[in-house]
């Protein structure tokens, strides 16, 4: 599987065959429909990638699901610019739900019950009586058997409805549902072009924002742009917070800002 380079323009293509196949909607519209297409966007790194895909899908009359953690070590959810920014991609029509985090777990019940945790405390920092209705999983163990956890009103993404797990491929095949993830800057099981949107009846798609640029960068690239990124936040909060930064932001700014990606 060849290694691709995620960029915005690329992507605008993949919204377009979603368009032209008629059978793109929304999870909770899918188990009544014999064909369908659903999106999601995993949030692994960065709020601001997410939020600037969602744009693009606006631009194009297109909502999907974008799932964040509140346990990531990467981006702080709760930030007053993070909050802003999913509450905007709320009211653009984009459904926000909890990408949960098992790390390491492998009982079910424990996975469950953590998410039964977390879906109030996301709900409650975004305010506004927003209702979270569903959940991805965060690199789960078949183990923990995740595509069963069933929680009432909560949509699973990896439920029967949207996903088959096949026990001998470890992960799904085509027997029922199609699913295609831009994982590792490879497209896995599939490339969402219109012979493959128009060939399978039924599809997820895992896009992971994190990953597209405006130009389409390497994976290692894209890891030094993500880099960039997160020191420069860093060092604005610097300056937000203390005054004496400022005295030796531009020497810190020449030694480890190497390289600019967008």
């Amino acid at each position: 599987m060849h290694e691709f380079l995620p960029s915005y323009s690329e992507y605008e293509k993949i919204l377009k065959n979603l368009i032209n196949s008629g059978k793109y909607c929304d999870y909770s519209e899918a188990p009544r429909k014999d064909k369908f297409i659903v999106l999601r966007h995993d949030i692994e790194f960065s709020i601001d990638r997410a939020y600037y895909m969602s744009l693009l899908e606006t631009k194009y009359g297109l909502v999907s699901s974008y799932f964040v953690q509140i346990t990531n070590n990467s981006y702080n959810a709760f930030s007053q610019k993070n909050i802003k920014m999913l509450q905007e991609m709320i009211r653009n029509g984009h459904h926000v739900g909890l990408h949960y985090h098992c790390n390491g777990c492998l009982d079910s019940k424990k996975i469950k019950k953590g998410i039964k945790n977390e879906i109030p405390v996301l709900e409650s920092m975004l305010g506004n009586d927003i209702k979270i209705d569903r959940f991805s999983m965060h690199r789960p163990a078949k183990q923990s058997r995740y595509w069963e956890i069933k929680i009432p009103n909560i949509i699973n993404t990896y439920a029967e409805d949207y996903f088959v797990f096949d026990e001998n491929a470890n992960i799904t095949s085509n027997l029922g549902v199609k699913y295609i993830s831009d994982s590792k800057h490879r497209w896995n099981y599939g490339f969402p072009d219109e012979k493959t949107l128009r060939e399978n009846d039924k599809i997820q798609i895992l896009i992971h924002p994190f990953s597209w640029t405006e130009k389409g960068l390497s994976n290692e690239n894209n890891f030094k742009s993500l880099i960039n990124e997160k020191t420069l936040e860093l060092m604005d909060t610097f300056s937000n917070e203390f005054q004496r930064y400022e005295e030796c932001r531009e020497n810190i700014h020449s030694e480890y800002i190497k390289l600019k990606y967008k």
